[in-house]
């Protein structure tokens, strides 16, 4: 008996034969579960049923409008009018495709009109912090 039921708790296939064997008490457990879950059903409105209402309607006695006046922002802390980035980046139209295959990679990048690098090419470096500064080796980790 103790096989059939933990059979049936664990979902899977009873251990033996004679658990499979008794099948007048599978069919109880079975009904038992069953009505376990018809009482369930029934009661879940009174234990849980706030839980299918909208929050707005559950609160809307509560909510209370906006006592103060919303302030007004100073001229001089107020944000300037959004203006349209066209007016700013001028996107000029793109050269028609290069006709060969092997110009296709990068062919943009290649016109010195739509350079990316405005103000030339990147720095070199200057040898680090230390080199700069004229510290001894000695003196740092």
């Amino acid at each position: 008996m103790a096989t059939a039921a933990a059979a049936v708790k664990g979902g899977g296939a009873p251990s033996n034969r004679a658990a499979a064997c008794n099948i007048w008490a599978l069919d109880q457990i079975w009904k038992a579960r069953i009505a376990q879950e018809h009482r369930a059903y029934k009661k879940w409105p009174m234990d849980w049923g706030f839980m299918a209402t909208d929050y707005k309607d559950l609160v809307k006695d509560e909510i209370r409008p906006r006592e103060h006046p919303k302030l007004e922002m100073p001229e001089t802390l107020r944000l300037p009018p959004i203006t349209p980035i066209e007016k700013y980046i001028k996107v000029d139209k793109s050269p028609p495709l290069p006709r060969s295959s092997a110009g296709y990679i990068g062919w943009r990048s290649g016109d010195k009109l739509y350079n990316l690098e405005r103000y030339g090419g990147y720095a070199r470096g200057k040898g680090g912090l230390i080199r700069q500064l004229k510290w001894p080796d000695e003196g740092v980790d």
